[in-house]
This record gives structure tokens, sequence and C-alpha cells, in this order.
């Protein structure tokens, strides 16, 4: 209602799937490949007859796959690669919160965010500065550029689910790749002809960022390199990315 108009894709339609168990939510590969699952061929509420055809469009992680956390499997930092892969074979979008870890280089350390498969995203401030909690790259599996962009992370007003109607501000990157799955499907409305191809779509995203440079340097990348491993490709950009894309 008035007021609360949050959120980057009014309209989107959203699926979930918890990938955690108990009060602590604590997650395992296992798990999280159910999810990912669920998401390529969603199945009715007893878990059975799975459609594609009901298949989300773009996933949204915010979270970790961390074996410090009692995490079991995630000891093995490439176990989630083939269900990541089969996403994006399927079309679907991988969007992934870097992590909270910083403001150490090299604090991108667990998957999703790790892995090539995944669009990882950072957190920024009002100001565009880097929030200092915001994991930097590179990344620890792959030594690749990560976040691959920075979104809004600090600050950010949002529903909450302690009662019908309740808001509240919250931080993290958590925050902030929520955004970038929003941009990406407004991108995917205006320009159906994009939908499901994610390499072009990632693609277009980091063409059309607003470019952010840092005075740090990690992995041997300059901060004031484009890409770098603080902020990525920069800041994610709507309206560039739909223009950019209606210009192809």
């Amino acid at each position: 209602g008035a007021g609360n108009q949050i959120g980057v894709a009014p309209g989107a339609q959203w699926i979930a799937c918890r990938n955690m168990a108990g009060a602590s939510g604590v997650g395992s590969v296992a798990r999280y490949v159910a999810c990912f699952q669920f998401a390529l061929a969603p199945t009715d509420v007893n878990g059975n007859a799975p459609n594609p055809a009901l298949s989300a469009d773009i996933t949204s992680n915010s979270w970790a796959c961390d074996p410090g956390y009692g995490e079991q499997g995630c000891e093995v930092p490439t176990a989630l690669i083939t269900a990541t892969q089969a996403l994006r074979d399927a079309g679907i979008m991988v969007v992934a919160s870097a992590g909270n870890s910083g403001n150490a280089c090299r604090s991108v350390n667990f998957a999703p965010a790790t892995l090539d498969q995944a669009f990882t995203v950072g957190a920024i401030q009002s100001s565009n500065a880097i929030a200092n909690f915001s994991s930097r790259g590179p990344s620890s599996l792959t030594g690749r550029i990560k976040p691959d962009v920075v979104a809004p992370g600090v600050g950010v007003r949002s529903a909450r689910p302690w009662s019908p109607g309740s808001y509240g501000f919250a931080s993290g990157t958590s925050m902030a790749a929520p955004h970038v799955a929003g941009v990406v499907a407004l991108l995917w409305s205006a320009a159906p002809d994009l939908h499901g191809n994610v390499p072009a779509t990632e693609a277009l995203l980091r063409q059309t960022a607003h470019t952010l440079v840092s005075d740090e340097s990690c992995g041997d990348v300059p901060g004031s390199a484009w890409p770098n491993n603080t902020y990525g490709y920069g800041l994610v950009d709507a309206l560039a990315a739909v223009n950019a894309a209606a210009g192809r």
C-alpha cells in the first residue's frame, strides 16, 4: 500500500523453497540441490508431479554453503557446480549474494557466490561507496573477478515476516542480490528475446553497469581497474540495460 512500494519488479510472481533446517537454519548440499531442482521443475505440495513448465526464470540466493556452519557436503567447494550449471542450461539465471565477510580481500569464499555459474552481487551504500561488510573478490574457487556487480544493500526497506503488513530496514548482500534478480525480471519483460539467454543477459548487465572504482586492490587487480574485485563491473543499471537491449 501507500508508502510501502518496495521491490524492483512490481507484478513479478515468485515461488520459494526452504533449503535450511531447524531454527538456526542449517543447510546442506543435498538441501540446496533439492531446492535448485524444485526451481527447475516445481512439484505439488506432496513433492510429486515435477513440472518444468512451471519453472522459475531467476533464482535469488541469499545464502552460503558454509562448512564452518556445519553444512554437510559444503566442504567440497565444487559440490554445487552441476546443479547451478543445469539451471543455466535450462535458461534459469542464478543470482547470488557475495557474502558479508568484507572488508578483507579474497572473502568471496562460499558457493554459490564463488561459482562461474552464478551472477554474484556485492552491496553498496546510498553514496555508492562499497559497504564495509560486502565480501571482496577474487573468487576463492576460481580466482576470477567477484562480485560481478553491486546493488543497494545498506538500510534497504523491505517486507518482514513477523506479521502481515510488517516492514523494516535491513543491510547485507542478501538485500543487494534481490535487486539484481528484479532487474533481470524487468529486462526479460522488456526484451523477451533475451528471456532464458543467461550468458547474453549477464554480458549486458556487466556492459551497462555504472563503473565504480576503489582505492583498494584485491587479487592483484588494481581498484582503479574495470572490473575490479570490490565493485565488479559496477552498479547495476536497469534502464541502461533495457535501453541497450532495445538498441541491439
